[in-house]
Order: C-alpha cells, then sequence, then structure tokens
C-alpha cells in the first residue's frame, strides 16, 4: 500500500520526461505547477481543492442555476412526454369507445332478429309456411351480414315424424328426412327417439341446404343447449362444430330461442320455469368473424386497433373465440397478442348474450402509438439546457466584470487619494449618483402605479362582464309586459323587444359556444325518442317565419309520404334543423326561396335538406365554415354578422347521432345542407296513439 502514496509524483515526473518543453508552455499555469518538481504532493492537493472551494463559493449562483436548470430540463423532458401520452389516451379512448359501442349493437341487432321470429311463430304456430319463413329471413339477412343462417326448429314426438317428413317432401324438399352426423360427418337416418329437433326451415337455401333435417338433439352438445332454452324460457348459445360442406368457416356460434305459444312467451325473469313446453325453436347460425369484419366496414374502424372476443366460463375461464389480425403483422400467436402490452393501453367491455358473458377487448397495434418516440420532448430538454447554460455563462461573466469594476474601483480610488484632488470631484460624483437613485426610485413607483391600475381594470370588466345579460333580458321583459304600468309609446315597446331580442340572441350564442365544449369533450348526453319528422319541421318553421318575412323570403317544404319515425334526440334535432334555416335565410337575398325536405332511402338513411337560393359557398371555402370560429368573410366590415359557430354545432350534433352533414354549394347558385342519419334509426312502425 505504501507504494501506491507515490503514484501522484511518478506520474508528474512521468510528464516532464515525455512532454516538449513547447508543449508544457500550453498548459493551464495549475497543471504546470503540478508538475513542477516538488515533493508536497498532498499540499498541492489540499491548496488546489481550496481554491475549487473558493470557485464555487464566489459563482454559488451559477451552481445553483445550474443545477436548477438541469432538473427543470429534466422535469420538462417528463412533463411533455405525459402529455403526448395523454393525448394518445385521450384519442385512443374516443376510438375505442365508438368501437366497442358499434360491436355491442350490432351483437344486440342479429339477437333481436331471432326475438322476431319467435314472436312470428308464437303468434301464428305452424302456420308459418316455408315461403314465409323465406320472406322473413330474406330481409333480415341483407341487414344483419353476420348470418350464416336462420333456421326453425320445431320439437317433434316419434309420432309426428312421417307427417314432418311428409310435408316438406310436399313443400319441394325431395328426399327429406330426419339426420344425424355420425362418424366422419356422414349423415345417417336419426335413430328412434321419442323427440326430435330437426332443421325444419333454413335460409339462405343454397350452402345450408345439407343442414335440413338434421337433428339437433343428436348432438349432447346442441342438446344441453336446447334443454337449457327448454327449462328456462330464454335463449341459449352453443359453439357450432359444423360438418364438412355445411357452409360454415371460421369461429361459428349458434343461437337458440324457444318459441311457446302465444299464451305462454318467453319470460325475462331467469329464475321463473315456464308453463308449457315449446313448440319449437329459432336458430340463428352466426359467424363471428362476418359480424366483427361487417361491422368494422360500416363503422369504418380505424386500422390501428386490434380486437379480441372472449367468451367467460362460469369458473371465470377466458376462450378466445375471434381475433382481429393487425393489417400490419401476422397473427401465428394470437395468445400472445392479447397478452402484448399493446402500447399501455387498452379497452374491454362485458356484453350479455343471451346466457354467454362476451368479452370484446380492443388494443393498439403495437409501434402505432409511439408517443415517447418524438423529439419534442428531447427538444424540450436540450433547449432547457441551451438556456441554462446561456445563463450561467452571463453569471459567471457578469461575477467577473464586477470583479474587474471593483479592482479598477480600487484602483482609482488609490490613484484619487494619491493625486490628492479636491472634494469638488467627489461630491459631483455623489451628486450624479444621488440623481440616478432618484430616478430609478421614481420609475420604480410609476410601474407599480401601473400595475395596479391594471390589476383594478381587469377586476371590473370581469365584473361587468359576468352580470350584464339576465339584467338586460329581466329588465326588457318588465318594459314588454307593463308590469308597473304602460309606458306609452308603442315605439318603447318595440325598442324593449330589441333589447330583449339581442339578449336572447347573446345568450343563444353563449349556449351554443357550451354545447359544442360538451361535445368536443364527449360529455353531451343524448335523450333519444321517436319523433315525427314533419312535426318537428312544422315547430321550426314556425320560429323562423317571422325573420324570413320580414327579408321577403319564402318558405317552402317537401316532406316525402309515409316518413318513417325517427330515433333521436328532439332538441338537439331541432337544434340542427334550426341553424340550417338560419343560415339559409340569412345568406339568401329577398324574393328568394328556401325549401326544407325530407326523404328516407333504405340504403343510405333518413335525409333532412335545407336548400336556398342564396349567395353560395365556393369550393374552397366548403371545409372552412365548418371550423368553430371562422367564417368565409371574416373582417370587421362584413355584410354578414355571425360568430362562425352554427354549422360546427350542427356537424357535430349530427355525429352523435351517428350520421354525417353534407354541403353542396355553388357561388351565386345557392346551397344544399343535408342531414343524413342513418338507416337503423329509422322505424317503419307508427308511433302509437296516446
Amino acid at each position: 500500500m505504501g507504494g501506491l502514496k507515490n503514484v501522484p509524483a511518478k506520474f508528474a515526473t512521468l510528464l516532464r520526461a515525455r512532454l516538449p518543453t513547447r508543449l508544457r508552455a500550453w498548459l493551464p499555469v495549475r497543471l504546470r505547477a503540478w508538475m513542477a518538481p516538488k515533493s508536497d504532493v498532498p499540499g498541492r492537493l489540499a491548496r488546489f481543492a481550496r481554491r475549487s472551494a473558493r470557485t464555487l463559493r464566489e459563482h454559488r449562483a451559477a451552481v445553483l442555476v445550474s443545477v436548477a436548470g438541469i432538473a427543470i430540463s429534466v422535469a420538462g423532458i417528463i412533463v411533455v412526454q405525459n402529455l403526448y401520452r395523454g393525448a394518445a389516451r385521450h384519442d385512443f379512448d374516443r376510438q375505442a369507445g365508438h368501437y366497442l359501442l358499434a360491436l355491442e349493437k350490432a351483437v344486440d341487432r342479429h339477437a333481436d332478429v331471432l326475438k322476431s321470429a319467435g314472436k312470428l311463430f308464437s303468434e301464428y304456430g305452424q302456420a308459418i309456411d316455408r315461403w314465409e319463413f323465406g320472406k322473413f329471413a330474406d330481409r333480415n339477412l341483407d341487414i344483419h351480414p353476420g348470418f350464416r343462417a336462420i333456421a326453425w326448429v320445431p320439437v317433434v314426438t316419434a309420432a309426428g315424424r312421417p307427417a314432418y317428413e311428409q310435408r316438406a317432401r310436399e313443400d319441394g324438399v325431395h328426399g327429406f328426412s330426419f339426420n344425424e352426423w355420425r362418424v366422419e360427418n356422414s349423415a345417417y337416418p336419426a335413430a328412434r327417439r321419442p323427440v326430435y329437433e330437426p332443421v325444419y326451415y333454413v335460409e339462405p337455401f343454397d350452402g345450408n341446404d345439407k343442414l335440413l333435417g338434421f337433428d339437433l338433439g343428436s348432438r349432447s352438445s346442441y342438446k344441453v343447449a336446447l334443454d337449457r332454452a327448454r327449462e328456462t324460457g330464454r335463449m341459449t348459445v352453443a359453439d357450432w362444430a359444423g360438418r364438412s360442406g355445411a357452409g360454415t368457416t371460421g369461429n361459428s356460434l349458434l343461437l337458440i330461442r324457444p318459441v311457446f305459444l302465444k299464451d305462454g312467451g318467453e319470460t325475462d325473469d331467469s329464475s321463473q320455469q315456464p308453463e308449457t313446453e315449446p313448440i319449437g325453436f329459432v336458430v340463428g347460425l352466426i359467424e363471428v368473424d362476418l359480424l366483427v369484419e361487417q361491422t368494422l366496414l360500416e363503422f369504418t374502424a380505424p386500422g390501428w386497433l386490434d380486437t379480441f372476443v372472449f367468451e367467460e366460463a362460469d369458473d371465470g375461464s377466458f376462450s378466445l373465440i375471434y381475433i382481429q389480425p393487425s393489417l400490419l403483422r401476422s397473427a401465428d400467436q394470437p395468445l400472445q397478442l392479447v397478452a402484448d402490452a399493446g402500447g399501455g393501453f387498452s379497452a374491454v367491455v362485458q356484453h350479455q348474450l343471451a346466457d354467454w358473458k362476451l368479452s370484446i377487448l380492443v388494443k393498439p397495434v403495437p409501434g402505432t402509438m409511439r408517443f415517447d418516440q418524438g423529439i419534442v420532448p428531447w427538444g424540450v430538454g436540450l433547449a432547457g439546457l441551451l438556456l441554462t447554460s446561456l445563463l450561467v455563462l452571463y453569471l459567471v461573466s457578469a461575477q467577473n466584470r464586477q470583479k474587474v469594476i471593483e479592482r479598477r474601483v480600487e484602483q482609482r480610488t488609490a490613484q484619487l487619494l494619491a493625486a490628492n484632488e479636491s472634494n469638488a470631484a467627489l461630491e459631483r460624483e455623489i451628486s450624479e449618483r444621488t440623481r440616478v437613485e432618484s430616478e430609478l426610485r421614481m420609475a420604480k413607483e410609476q410601474a407599480e402605479v401601473a400595475s395596479h391600475a391594471k390589476s383594478e381594470f381587469l377586476a371590473m370588466v370581469s365584473h361587468e362582464l359576468r352580470t350584464p345579460l339576465n339584467a338586460v333580458i329581466g329588465f326588457s321583459e318588465m318594459l314588454i309586459f307593463e308590469m308597473f304600468g304602460p309606458i306609452g309609446d308603442d315605439r318603447y315597446r318595440g325598442y324593449a323587444e330589441d333589447i330583449r331580442s339581442s339578449g336572447l340572441h347573446l345568450l343563444g350564442l353563449i349556449n351554443n359556444i357550451l354545447d359544442l365544449s360538451k361535445v368536443e369533450a364527449n360529455k353531451f348526453q343524448l335523450n333519444e325518442q321517436n319523433i315525427v319528422l314533419s312535426d318537428l319541421v312544422a315547430d321550426a318553421l314556425h320560429l323562423v317565419e317571422g325573420k324570413a318575412q320580414d327579408s321577403g323570403i319564402g318558405l317552402r317544404t317537401e316532406i316525402a309520404e309515409s316518413l318513417p319515425i325517427l330515433y333521436a334526440d328532439e332538441r338537439a334535432l331541432k337544434q340542427i334543423i334550426l341553424n340550417l334555416l338560419s343560415n339559409a335565410i340569412k345568406f339568401t337575398p329577398r324574393k328568394g326561396h328556401v325549401t326544407v325536405s325530407a326523404s328516407y332511402d333504405p340504403s343510405k338513411g333518413l335525409a333532412v335538406g335545407i336548400s336556398d337560393t342564396g349567395i353560395g359557398i365556393s369550393e374552397q371555402d366548403l371545409q372552412t365554415v365548418l371550423k368553430p370560429f371562422i367564417q368565409v368573410d371574416s373582417s370587421l366590415a362584413r355584410k354578414y354578422e355571425g360568430t362562425g359557430l352554427g354549422l360546427p354545432l350542427t356537424k357535430s350534433l349530427v355525429g352523435l347521432h351517428g350520421g354525417v352533414l353534407e354541403i353542396e354549394s355553388e357561388p351565386g347558385k345557392g346551397t344544399i345542407a343535408r342531414a343524413v342519419f342513418p338507416p337503423e334509426r329509422a322505424i317503419d312502425r307508427p308511433i302509437a296513439a296516446e
């Protein structure tokens, strides 16, 4: 250990021997002093430590600023990364919420089809023939693509078997007989049993003809589901194994709904046992792959989400029944994909399908949400370090300048004392310093007064902006209704009505801003109900009729006959129509006309359109008018007033209903604004009379 104490001295000796004299001259003074041939190495190190400590004390402010700057830069990187992550989380939650809701609705709509079929057989029983069943199935298969087949399975006793087989042959199903599938998926005549549950009607017929006559009760898995539906009186679900050539691909499910005569019906309470035996079962063969993928096509689900559907057993275990592989990678290991972190985000919803508990999980495709891979967080950190470095350099430079100034002051003082100058020069210098200090003090006081005045002004304006609206509306209504006696001249009443109208207009603008904020924050709640569109259009026209007459504009309606009922939020729908009508009247010159039309197309949906003969909008301005607080003419001298909130709010309200806002316009020829609601919001049946 003793040899280690001489290492610094040996290293200094080595440098002296190896470095040329000219190169040693360029080294720092302290390093050259350390390299000098001295034996007191510990003393030199102690002096170096004292000088370093003194330097740190002299530049204490710079050291503190550098430490604080580094800490703030690191904190800035973390905060910006969290902001990116929060934005990604918000975007994912919004997309995933719409996506999961669409899938839930699609599943419920397919289950409702079997409910409708069950009511049909419950009311008419065996009177429903093969052709009537085919018409019912054709109406639903086109709009519910998840169905591979819809079938009617009657409960047939052994004694009634010959009659059923003969009836099917008379219907044109040649060679029909009750059968069952055994080894190698081959069909054999059904063995004698007390009761049969054969597939008697099936649609579509092509591709599913081999299912006809198949006794579902011949397989234990289907028999368990049939017995459970018979005992509980409720719809049940079973895995569909199928057979070769049966026309099924992917993961398929059997939805089995018992059908009772009209007296019995299906009970909503699973604890109640049905009092009668079912006459049969309505069975839907659903392919989960088709159901999910077709739903995604209809709702344009994002391509950066992976979808998984699980079935939860009573013991808490899960079975994967569907996976939507990402377009960016293969799904060779689906269970590994489920376990993948997926960017740390996921959303799951549990949905009850009959007696099955479905869990629908969506996760982002790995690599699509790289919120922490951008250069912005590191740019913020680099900018913080750069500012810190500049500030530290400024502080060090200022302190060095201060030292230089102090030394010069000392030298100047010594020179003054040595030269024995007169006191007059010293007094002039003191007077000049006093004047400068007085000016600085006055400037400080003026700045404080200005700051105080600014604070009072902002407080007053804030108070005045919060209170006048209610006072204006309230006092104007007191004048209109002459609450304290007649006001005399009718012009005063007209002025009061103008004041009230302006106040209500301002209140409407505020409400529009609040509604738009709620929609953007996903906090706008829809109160949906069945609406007769013609009545609502009439109410809206009545509200704008006076304004149209004052502007010399004619109002027309073109409402199609037998228009379906619209399932929507009445207040939001009325706001949509009023906003479009107000825009049309505002931008239509005198002697023009505004037309309100409504039509229904089963493939596109129910459309409400407002057309005018106004000034129109150029093609490059069509997207501009849909942005909040933006108008085509935004100058102070513009001809048409407004805040630019009407069309953005209308677009958002239509979007909440699952619809789209379409605008067609040409400058000088008018504009057509059309709110199109999806077909599922149109109800064919009329509203019952109250």
